[in-house]
């Protein structure tokens, strides 16, 4: 299913009008893979394929690295929701979203936002993280990460829809470390999953600012630790 619905959001017609003002062949589609194919899990048909192999290529592109294609497909095709901006047919950017509900509480995860170098630093990002938490809204909200500018554009963002963010420096969150949990991600008590993913993702991982360096100190990129960056509702 490509939702059209969803692309009448505030948010996606606020993204699309950025993306059309960088390039006018660039758009954006919203694809719910399991409807369209509901046992992607286990069996990806060709269609399906093609736009992983694009997923892959913005993976090598984005990050001067590559996890390999069995990677790429365990990250795809377990998401409920894609993102994919476009170049006429050619993805260039792309995101994942897995949707949850713990103790009757919403949950959307983050999985994966990568772009092409075409289009980092072109203001997409943010627009495109918003729309996502538009499209499902939550009680919570799970993404990780070893980028400390992704974190600071989570605290942007949580402010803007009136959440909060886990950790803060001398601060975590119990009731998210709880929630994650339950969702077996396997997080210690300091919001940080060892071990999560193969070694450093993005080759030039930016250095934190100061003001959160202390989170990023408990990290071991090269042994592939990522921080679980939670937002939850404020009281």
């Amino acid at each position: 299913m490509i939702s059209l619905k969803y692309k009448e959001l505030p948010q996606a017609i606020k993204l699309l009008h950025h993306l059309k003002t960088i390039d006018d062949s660039y758009d954006f589609d919203i694809i719910f893979p399991k409807k369209v194919w509901p046992n992607i899990e286990s069996e990806q048909p060709n269609d399906a394929m093609e736009i992983i192999h694009q997923h892959h290529k913005v993976f090598q592109d984005s990050t001067k690295n590559d996890f390999g294609m069995d990677y790429i497909i365990g990250a795809s095709t377990s998401a409920d929701c894609w993102v994919n901006i476009k170049k006429n047919n050619d993805i260039i950017g792309y995101a994942t979203n897995l949707f949850h509900k713990v103790n009757n509480k919403k949950v959307n995860h983050f999985r994966v936002t990568f772009f092409n170098s075409t289009l980092q630093g072109s203001g997409s990002y943010t627009l495109l993280q918003d729309l996502r938490i538009n499209i499902f809204p939550s009680d919570f909200i799970f993404s990780r990460t070893q980028n400390p500018i992704v974190y600071e554009t989570f605290e942007k963002l949580f402010y803007q829809n009136n959440m909060m963010i886990s950790p803060r420096v001398g601060y975590i969150d119990n009731e998210c470390l709880s929630i994650a949990k339950k969702l077996e991600f396997n997080v210690d008590n300091n919001s940080i999953i060892k071990n999560a993913v193969r070694g450093i993702v993005a080759v030039e991982t930016p250095l934190p600012k100061e003001k959160i360096k202390s989170l990023w100190d408990q990290i071991d990129l090269y042994n592939g630790d990522v921080l679980l960056v939670s937002g939850y509702k404020k009281l």
